[in-house]
Formats: structure tokens, sequence, C-alpha cells
């Protein structure tokens, strides 16, 4: 079962961008970030149409609220990243983004993570993974695994 099957009423690009326009973006947060007891559901295709200089921090903050939330009641938690539709001019265009989050997560949860696994990845992104990996500390690197679809 894929658990980042879209909503009906939000399952194009059209209506995610529809949903922008109209200023639901509360609703567009909850589906691109989710908790669901110890585990954060990110869902790329969401962030690919809401991600701006200007909302970045609303991002942010709202995937900080979600794994609060876990860490409210449980001492680790887990990721699930849904990568479908990422572009290498997508990460470039939004690096600054990952950069940031990535230095703010790594200091805010030291420790916490316990698996982020990486969903729908591309075979560009898997490329780059393992070239980033030659960066990341082993400890880190085993927390993270690219589920093959």
């Amino acid at each position: 079962m894929d658990m980042f099957i879209q909503n009906d009423e939000c399952n194009s690009s059209e209506k995610i961008i529809s949903k922008i326009k109209n200023g639901e973006w509360e609703y567009i947060l909850k589906c691109l970030c989710v908790n669901n007891g110890t585990t954060i559901f990110i869902d790329y295709t969401y962030f690919k149409h809401f991600a701006t200089k200007e909302t970045y921090n609303i991002i942010l903050n709202h995937i900080i609220n979600n794994i609060d939330s876990v860490l409210t009641n449980h001492d680790l938690f887990y990721v699930h990243l849904n990568m479908k539709n990422l572009t290498i001019s997508d990460i470039d265009k939004h690096k600054m983004f990952i950069q940031h989050i990535s230095f703010v997560l790594k200091n805010k949860y030291p420790n916490k993570l316990t698996k982020c696994y990486i969903h729908n990845a591309s075979f560009i992104f898997s490329q780059i993974f393992n070239i980033i990996c030659m960066f990341v500390d082993k400890e880190t690197q085993e927390k993270i695994e690219v589920i093959k679809n």
C-alpha cells in the first residue's frame, strides 16, 4: 500500500496549485507533512508547488511542529519521504532550503531520528545521494534508506 496516495480532492498539480491560489495553505501543509504515531510523512509533490523563498519558513515550522508533536510522547521518530517528481533543477532551486533544514534538524534533534525512508526516488536522485553520502557520517548514513520501487 502506498502511504502517499493523495486525496481525490488534491491529486493533481492543477488541483494543488488551485488550493494554493485559494489560500488553502493549511490543507496543503497537512498534505505536505503529517505525523502518525512515531512517524513523519513528507510528500515532495506538495512541496514542489508550494515552496518558495516566502514559504520556506512556513514549511520548516510545520515540519518542526510535527516532529515536536511526535517527540511529546516518544523518544525517537521515523521519516518517510516521497520524492516523486524530484528533478535535478528542483534540487538546485531549493538547495538553500535543503541545507537550512538539514542544519536545523541536525541541531534541534540530535540522535532522535530512528530511520529515514526515501520513496519514489529517481535514478538521478539515487546517484546524487550516493555522492552526498561520501560526506555524511556513517551513523547518519545507516539511518537513511532509499526504497527501490
